[in-house]
């Protein structure tokens, strides 16, 4: 008897142990602070996988808030949207700091399209060393495949990058990069597949004839010319 009322106390004592050491490690992480950023051309699932990441600490328990561009409302206002009209609650902003106050009883910070955000870097690093987890979904480049905003500025100062890749929607192989479409000249220039393709890296150097409504085959540029 006395042999089974020590295991028993004993027993109690390491579960205590084991739901105290599940504890204090829950608050450790919910205490360390990081920047995470998907990379990668339209098309790729950028914000596919930051919804993905969003719903995943948010089983565990973190309370999590998304902020989306305002100017970007291609598929909803209030909430951010993949291509394929899958959805999550967002708040929709021209400017990060103006809701800096609403990010500090949240756990996760999600931003979708974090290219437009002029205010990026500061947001993003001081929300990440006050213990906030901070995820960043955005086009690594423009449509010139040139550096697009600040987004690359931020990737020294974070934990985790990955470049999602899509598919060529010409040749199908495997596509780094955001091809314009449209004639259309500006950097920010908010669409969907009506004036973005993805392409790979010998699709991007085609081009089709200028003209409204042509259906002709793309053809080739010519590199020096370009």
């Amino acid at each position: 008897m006395e042999t089974l009322f020590h295991r028993s106390k004993i027993d109690k004592l390491r579960n205590k142990m084991v739901s105290y050491a599940s504890f204090m490690e829950n608050e450790l992480i919910r205490g360390k602070g990081r920047i995470e950023i998907i990379l990668g051309p339209m098309f790729s699932g950028k914000t596919t996988e930051l919804i993905r990441r969003i719903r995943r600490y948010q089983l565990a328990r973190f309370k999590c808030l998304v902020l989306k561009y305002t100017g970007d409302c291609r598929y909803s206002k209030n909430d951010v949207a993949t291509h394929d009209f899958c959805t999550f609650d967002a708040i929709s902003c021209s400017s990060l700091e103006n809701c800096r106050s609403q990010t500090m009883e949240f756990d996760v910070i999600g931003i979708d399209e974090g290219q437009f955000f002029c205010d990026l870097i500061s947001f993003c690093e001081n929300l990440a060393n006050k213990g906030k987890i901070v995820i960043i979904a955005a086009l690594d480049g423009t449509y010139q495949r040139t550096a697009f905003g600040d987004i690359l500025k931020l990737v020294p100062l974070a934990e985790s990058v990955i470049k999602l890749n899509a598919i060529c929607m010409l040749c199908y192989n495997t596509a780094g990069f955001t091809k314009r479409i449209t004639n259309e000249k500006a950097v920010e220039l908010i669409g969907g597949a009506d004036k973005y393709m993805a392409v790979c890296r010998e699709c991007y150097h085609l081009k089709r004839a200028s003209s409204k409504g042509d259906k002709s085959p793309l053809k080739p540029i010519n590199q020096n010319n370009q």
